[in-house]
C-alpha cells in the first residue's frame, strides 16, 4: 500500500536541490505538493508526522533541520556531526500481520578510510561492545555509525531523541581513533569543509 503525504509548509522553508532547510518548521504547505512523497504502510506515514512533529520542536534540533522533500529523511546538524534520520517501512518482522516502520539515525564518522580486513575486524569488534547501533560501510564505502528505534503510535520520543544523541556520541568518539589507525579523514572536517552542508541564512 502507498500512502501519500500531503501539507504545507512554513514561508521560512528555503530549497536547496531537493532539499528543504526549515530552521522553524517542517510542515508541508501547498507550494511544494508536487515534492509529495510515498509511503509503503500508514505506520510509516504516521511515524514521520511523530518524527517531524518532535523535531520541528526539539530545542536541541529546531534550528538545524533540514527537511528532504522526496523521502522520509531529514538530516540534522549538531555541532560539528551530521545525523541523517530516516522513517523507514519494517518490513520483515515476526508480527506477519502488522504493519511496521522504523527511524534510524545515522552519522558518518571518516570518509577515505583504508577498507582492508583490519578496519573490518576492528569495527566487527567494536559492534560486540555497542550496546545500541552499530557501524557499517555506506553505498560509498564511508564508515558510519547507526541506531534504530521503533516506529508508530507508542514511539517514544526520550528514546528517540537518546538515538539521535547516542549516533553523535559514537561518531564523536570514534573519528579520530578510526582516522588515526586506518587513515581517512573525520567526516566532521570535511563537513566543514564543504558548502554542500553549510547553514542557509533565511
Amino acid at each position: 500500500m502507498l500512502v501519500t503525504a500531503g501539507g504545507g509548509m512554513g514561508n521560512d522553508a528555503l530549497k536547496q536541490g531537493n532539499q528543504l532547510w526549515l530552521p522553524r518548521s517542517v510542515l508541508p504547505c501547498p507550494w511544494l505538493s508536487f515534492l509529495a512523497m510515498q509511503f509503503v504502510n500508514s505506520v510509516q506515514s504516521l511515524t514521520y508526522d511523530k518524527v517531524a512533529d518532535y523535531l520541528k520542536g526539539a530545542a536541541l534540533f529546531q534550528n538545524s533541520l533540514r527537511a528532504a522533500g522526496d523521502r522520509p529523511k531529514f538530516d540534522i546538524l549538531y555541532g560539528s556531526a551530521l545525523v541523517e534520520v530516516e522513517v523507514l517501512p519494517w518490513e520483515v518482522h515476526p508480527w506477519q500481520d502488522d504493519e511496521l516502520a522504523t527511524v534510524r539515525a545515522t552519522s558518518c564518522v571518516t570518509v577515505g578510510s583504508t577498507l582492508d580486513c583490519e578496519l573490518m575486524q576492528f569495527l566487527l569488534t567494536e559492534n560486540r561492545r555497542m550496546r545500541f547501533g552499530s557501524f557499517h560501510l555506506d553505498e560509498a564505502g564511508q564508515v558510519v555509525f547507526s541506531e534504530s528505534v521503533l516506529g508508530g503510535e507508542e514511539m517514544s520520543l526520550m528514546e528517540l531523541q537518546t538515538c539521535i544523541l547516542s549516533v553523535v556520541t559514537m561518531a564523536d568518539t570514534y573519528d579520530d581513533i578510526i582516522a588515526q589507525r586506518f587513515g581517512g579523514q573525520r567526516a566532521s572536517d570535511r563537513l566543514s569543509q564543504g558548502p554542500l552542508f553549510e547553514r542557509p541564512t533565511v
